[in-house]
């Protein structure tokens, strides 16, 4: 009578590892194809989020013009300590320009960085950050933003017209490369490394005309005067 043994053969044993080495193979293919749907998902997961931001920002701005009845001017970002992110008291010229000045509109700096964590840009019209404005009158125009086809994306003024709306406001997420953002907290750059195109430049460089563009990974989010004015504050 033949005894049984515990032991596995050598060729049951070589099976045994081939199966191992093929599942690994197998997880790493697996592996190579989750990876950019992952990355994909998260990317969308930070747009979503920026688009957020972006709208508390508006209502964040929307509450102080009610308040004050004036936009605020962008805080500085080459400042750090108590000023860093405290609204500039005047913004002619290139202080139109900046990031969101979170402290005076009563948010967490959270709200003025987009989902990807960076610094998003503020721009606004000069005309209606002045002290003691009419804002339904001031007219505008220091800021363009054109269509990725071409011409503004507010229709210009008719013969006569003798109070054209303008763009407002200006924010922008500079997208997960995140090229054209302000570093911040002291830092006197912004994060210029990395390729960028003609529209992406055109959305950081300091001539104050912007592009709504599928060519660059910002998130650009404008406001005319009356629309803002309109849908979001009430004037008294």
């Amino acid at each position: 009578m033949s005894s049984c043994s515990n032991f596995k053969s050598s060729s049951e044993a070589g099976f045994s590892l081939l199966e191992l080495a093929i599942s690994l193979v197998v997880l790493g293919i697996i592996g190579g194809l989750s990876l950019p749907l992952l990355t994909a998902q998260i990317n969308r997961s930070c747009i979503v989020k920026t688009r957020v931001y972006q709208d508390y920002a508006l209502n964040a701005i929307a509450a102080y013009v009610e308040k004050n009845k004036r936009f605020p001017c962008p805080a500085e970002p080459q400042i750090s300590g108590p000023g860093y992110g405290v609204a500039q008291i005047q913004c002619r010229g290139q202080k139109a320009k900046g990031i969101l000045p979170f402290k005076t509109l009563g948010i967490s700096e959270i709200y003025a960085r987009d989902g990807f964590k960076r610094l998003m840009t503020y721009v606004i019209e000069p005309e209606l950050a002045k002290k003691d404005t009419a804002l339904q009158n001031e007219r505008g125009g220091y800021i363009t933003v054109n269509k990725e086809e071409g011409g503004p994306v507010i229709a210009p003024p008719l013969a006569g017209d003798r109070n054209p709306n303008c763009v407002a406001l200006v924010l922008v997420s500079h997208g997960e490369s995140g090229v054209g953002a302000y570093l911040g907290k002291g830092q006197p750059t912004r994060n210029l490394s990395g390729s960028s195109t003609p529209h992406k430049r055109e959305n950081y460089d300091d001539n104050f005309i912007f592009i709504e563009s599928h060519q660059t990974d910002d998130i650009l989010r404008w406001e005319s005067r009356d629309q803002f004015l309109k849908h979001y504050v009430y004037l008294r």
